[in-house]
């Protein structure tokens, strides 16, 4: 449901304290406990302060009325009220579409689809969204989103507005209807649903709606960082973690990322990930990026436990932080992986001991090893991490010992199309690089040797065929520059106009929009939050 400020109810199951009555809204100041709604006790258990109050009253021009919403136009970036009709209702979702796509899906299977397996799956994994309009519900609008896309090229398949989030705010372009809603995509996105159904491959407009939702979850847990200040998800494993989601909701394989990551193919994946790094691209808006990301993070999440349970603990304390340690980079991720894991706590003392006691130095070996196994390979026949040539035989050994102990899911079993990364074939090789910068892989054909690299640089050889064959990763667990993170941070009040801007490309390639969207620091702090 979508209600507007003034027409919100919140209740308790404690006493009520104060009623403060602005301008269009009565607000209900509730003592410690927990509400349904936003308001409750936060994390240090204050009450919000008359500030806090009076910035819920900035509700502007509305968007009332049934079956009418706000919606971000990508280009502009900007808002403007759209009316929807709705077409199906479930236990835990609405499905609306816009004017001219009422036929364009089986909107009743959507519902169905979300109520038994998106929204329970995705609740154990990750956690289950806060309900901001106390309806119980997740909204879908299904609309022709407005991202300058042309048709066969890339375009947005679906987004989750982190503005949703926050109370609405009239001094800003972007506004808020301050509820849990996906928005989807309804044309190109429906079309090429429909041609990958054709192909026998799982359900795209699914797949996405999973994808989305777990961006929904993870950002309530995000946005209490922001408000204290804090810094934003990286990118990578944002997105890679929404492509697990998929998996989890029961649209897998995602065999389009796959395909990506192996290369051989015509277009922007014709190279694979062969020189590219998992950090990804600075606005994250490359295929490869995506298959990249979905593929290491599929692994970690394969690795991560001997089953669902353990694998889900794994990656919803990744998302929710409970012990105040999040996978926001590759230091949260692995700090998790290295303290609460079935795979680690159960590891034997040799794998421990050269996994190492630090976060860096666990991802400085896993990493490596899902590159390696993604050859196709599990034995090199020579490894040396920085110009350590001394101890290259130990690191050898070491290395063999990860490699054979994480290895890819076998055949026959969950997670076993992580053999497409090399089946049937693996990686193109490349040109040698000078360089490689943070997170960055090469392989190539030829003798490569790690003279005057950094402490951090990974080099694996091996004879295939009667050719020498190098594969040098850099294990720096920071991209150099301006890294991709899930939402971008304006310290100021102004939110920017700047819109969009889709990668170039000949065929039809659905990206997230997420880290095109700013949030003014002001607005983050417009909320009191509950403790969960």
């Amino acid at each position: 449901m979508k209600v507007s400020l003034r027409e919100k109810i919140f209740t308790s199951d404690c006493g009520l304290r104060t009623i403060v009555y602005v301008p269009f809204a009565c607000i209900l100041l509730l003592s410690n406990c927990v509400a349904s709604g936003s308001f409750g006790s936060s994390q240090q258990d204050s009450n919000p302060s008359l500030n806090d109050i009076l910035s819920l009253s900035r509700t502007g021009p509305s968007c009332s009325g049934t079956g009418n919403f706000w919606v971000r136009n990508l280009i502009t970036n900007s808002s403007s009220c759209v009316h929807f009709t709705k077409m199906s209702s479930g236990q835990y979702t609405d499905v609306y579409a816009s004017s001219g796509l009422e036929t364009a899906l089986d909107y009743g299977n959507v519902s169905q689809e979300f109520d038994t397996k998106i929204y329970p799956r995705l609740g154990d994994a990750f956690g289950y969204s806060d309900d901001l309009d106390g309806d119980g519900k997740v909204t879908i609008l299904v609309s022709d989103i407005q991202d300058g896309s042309q048709p066969g090229g890339a375009f947005v398949a679906g987004f989750f507005d982190p503005v949703d989030f926050y109370p609405d705010n009239s001094s800003y372009s972007v506004r808020s209807n301050y509820s849990n809603i996906l928005y989807m995509d309804g044309v190109q996105l429906v079309d090429l649903r429909n041609s990958d159904l054709a192909q026998g491959k799982p359900d795209t407009f699914l797949s996405t709606v999973a994808h989305e939702y777990q961006h929904l979850i993870r950002f309530q847990y995000e946005a209490r960082i922001l408000a204290a200040g804090g810094g934003r998800d990286e990118t990578w494993i944002n997105e890679g973690t929404s492509e697990v989601a998929a998996d989890i909701a029961g649209y897998s394989p995602q065999i389009g990322r796959i395909n990506c990551y192996r290369g051989r193919s015509a277009g922007s994946c014709a190279r694979g990930a062969n020189g590219s790094a998992i950090f990804g691209t600075e606005n994250f808006s490359s295929l490869v990026d995506y298959a990249f990301a979905y593929s290491f993070m599929k692994y970690l999440y394969m690795i991560s436990g001997t089953s669902a349970v353990t694998r889900n603990s794994y990656f919803r304390n990744g998302v929710q932080g409970p012990k105040g340690n999040r996978a926001s980079d590759s230091i949260g991720l692995f700090h998790l992986f290295r303290t609460g894991s079935e795979a680690y706590t159960t590891a034997p003392s040799d794998v421990k001991t050269i996994l190492g006691s630090t976060d860096a130095s666990i991802f400085q070996k896993i990493y490596p090893t899902f590159v390696w196994l993604s050859l196709g390979d599990t034995v090199p026949d020579f490894a040396q991490s920085g110009t350590n040539q001394a101890g290259a035989n130990t690191y050898l050994q070491n290395m063999t010992r990860i490699i054979q102990y994480f290895p890819f899911p076998a055949a026959g079993t969950d997670g076993d199309f992580l053999r497409k990364l090399y089946d049937p074939q693996r990686l193109p090789e490349i040109t040698p690089l000078t360089q490689l910068n943070p997170g960055q892989i090469q392989f190539v054909k030829a003798d490569r040797s790690n003279a005057n690299g950094i402490d951090n640089l990974v080099l694996l050889k091996k004879t295939w065929d009667t050719n020498l064959y190098s594969l040098q990763i850099n294990t720096e667990t920071k991209r150099s520059g301006e890294v991709s993170v899930s939402l971008g941070i304006a310290e100021a009040d102004e939110e920017g106009e700047e819109g969009i801007k889709l990668p170039d490309s000949k065929e039809a390639i659905a990206i997230c929009p997420h880290q095109f969207f700013k949030l003014a620091r002001s607005r983050t702090k417009e909320k009191v939050y509950r403790a969960f």
